[in-house]
C-alpha cells in the first residue's frame, strides 16, 4: 500500500514562535549589548609587569649534576607564593589604603557602566572580588616567570597600579627573605645566649672564691708556702748543726745549747703549723689547701669550658648569619610597568561573539527541549 504523498509545509503558530524566541534570546542579548560596549562600557588600558624571584644562594660544582632536578625548587615555590598573594585580600586592602581603589575604579557622575565600574560603597569582598577580575596572572612553572596584567581606566593609573603591585611583593618577598634568616639563626643566637650565661656563672663563681678565700691563685700561694716550710727546715737543719757543734766544743750547762734549743722548739712548731694547712686541720683559719686547689682546678675547668662554648657558639652564630645571607631572595623585574598608548579592553568583537554563541546555544537548547516534549505526546 503506497501512502499519499506528504501535503506541502505550512507555516505554523509554532513556527512564530521560535522566531520571536530567536529574536529575544539571541539577537536582542546581542543588540543589547553590542549597544552597551558602544556607548556605555568605558576604555581600560593596560599596564603589564613581568618579574621572577632570584636567590643569591649557590650551587656548588659538585652538588650541581646530581641536584639538577632540585634547582629553582625554593624560587618556584616563592613565585607561587607571590601569584597567591596577587589574589589576596592582604594587597587588596593595602592598595586601596595607599591609592583608594574605590575612586580610581568608581564610575564618574554621569556615567552608568555598571559591569566594568566599582561600586563607590563596596565592601571588601566586593573590591577583592572586583580586583580578581581586572588583574589577570599568568605563571610560567618552569622558569618562576609571573606576568602580571593590570587594567584600568587611565593608562597612567594601570602603570600606578601595577608599579605599587611590584613594589609590594618586593617588600612581602623581603619579609619572607627576613622571616627565614631570622628562622635559619634564631637557634644559634639562642645556643649564643646559653654561652653567655654559662660564662658568666663560671666566672662569677671564680670571682667569688677568690673573694672568700682571698687568694689569687691557690697553686702560687702553695708554691709561697713551700718555700716557707723549705726556709725553716734550712732555719732548722742550722740550727741542729750549731747545736750539735756547740755541744762537742763545749761541757754543759752552756746558754747558747739552751738559746739553740728553744729556736729549734720555735721552728718545728713553726714547720708543724705550715704543714698543718696542707691537712685536714681545723685551725689556720680552715686554709685547707688540698680542697682550695680542688676547688680552683674545678672552677678553672668550668671557666675553660665556658670559654671554648662560648666561642663555639660564636662561630656558629656567624656561620649561620652567612648562610642566611647566601640564600636571601629578591626579586628581578624582566619587564617593568608599561604604559598603555591604546585602549584594549573590553574586546567588544569577542565579547559579542562569546554573547551571540552562549545565547544561541541557550535558544538551541531549548528548542530541542520543547520539540523533545512535543514529540513525546
Amino acid at each position: 500500500m503506497i501512502r499519499p504523498a506528504a501535503k506541502p509545509a505550512k507555516r505554523k503558530k509554532r513556527h512564530n514562535l521560535l522566531l520571536v524566541s530567536f529574536v529575544i534570546c539571541t539577537i536582542f542579548p546581542v543588540m543589547l549589548s553590542l549597544i552597551y560596549l558602544s556607548f556605555f562600557a568605558r576604555d581600560q588600558y593596560a599596564s603589564r609587569v613581568s618579574f621572577s624571584v632570584r636567590s643569591a644562594e649557590t650551587t656548588p660544582a659538585l652538588e650541581f649534576l646530581g641536584g639538577v632536578s632540585q634547582l629553582g625548587g625554593a624560587d618556584s615555590l616563592d613565585s607561587e607564593i607571590l601569584a597567591d598573594f596577587v589574589h589576596s585580600q592582604t594587597l587588596v586592602e593595602e592598595l586601596d589604603r595607599q591609592l583608594n581603589l574605590s575612586v580610581l575604579y568608581g564610575c564618574p557622575s554621569g556615567i552608568f557602566d555598571f559591569l566594568y565600574c566599582l561600586k563607590r560603597d563596596a565592601t571588601i569582598e566586593e573590591l577583592v572580588s572586583y580586583w580578581n577580575r581586572i588583574v589577570s596572572v599568568t605563571y610560567d612553572g618552569g622558569a618562576g616567570i609571573l606576568e602580571i596584567e593590570v587594567r584600568a581606566f587611565d593608562p597612567k593609573t594601570a602603570r600606578l597600579i601595577a608599579t605599587e603591585l611590584f613594589d609590594l611583593s618586593s617588600k612581602m618577598i623581603n619579609e619572607l627573605t627576613s622571616s627565614a634568616r631570622d628562622d635559619a639563626t634564631r637557634y644559634a643566637r639562642v645556643e649564643l645566649a646559653q654561652a653567655v650565661d654559662r660564662l658568666k656563672e663560671a666566672r662569677s663563681n671564680l670571682a667569688k672564691f677568690r673573694s672568700t678565700t682571698q687568694i689569687i691563685d691557690p697553686e702560687a700561694d702553695l708554691s709561697g708556702q713551700m718555700g716557707v716550710i723549705s726556709n725553716l727546715q734550712e732555719q732548722l737543719t742550722q740550727a741542729l748543726i750549731d747545736r750539735g757543734m756547740i755541744e762537742m766544743t763545749t761541757a754543759r750547762p752552756d746558754p747558747r745549747i739552751d738559746q739553740l734549743d728553744r729556736k729549734i722548739e720555735v721552728i718545728e712548731r713553726q714547720i708543724l703549723l705550715q704543714r698543718q694547712k696542707f691537712g685536714n686541720s681545723a685551725e689556720n683559719g680552715g686554709n685547707n689547701y688540698a680542697k682550695l686547689i680542688g676547688q680552683f682546678e674545678e672552677l678553672s675547668v668550668e671557666v675553660e669550658f665556658a670559654e671554648k662554648s662560648y666561642l663555639q657558639a660564636l662561630s656558629g652564630l656567624d656561620a649561620a648569619i652567612a648562610e642566611a645571607a647566601h640564600r636571601s631572595r629578591y626579586l628581578t623585574a624582566h619587564v617593568k610597568p608599561t604604559l598603555a598608548e591604546g585602549p584594549e579592553y573590553p574586546r567588544k568583537i569577542r565579547d559579542i561573539g562569546l554573547v551571540l554563541f552562549f545565547s544561541l546555544f541557550i535558544w538551541l537548547i531549548g528548542v530541542l527541549i520543547y520539540y523533545s516534549l512535543r514529540d513525546r505526546r
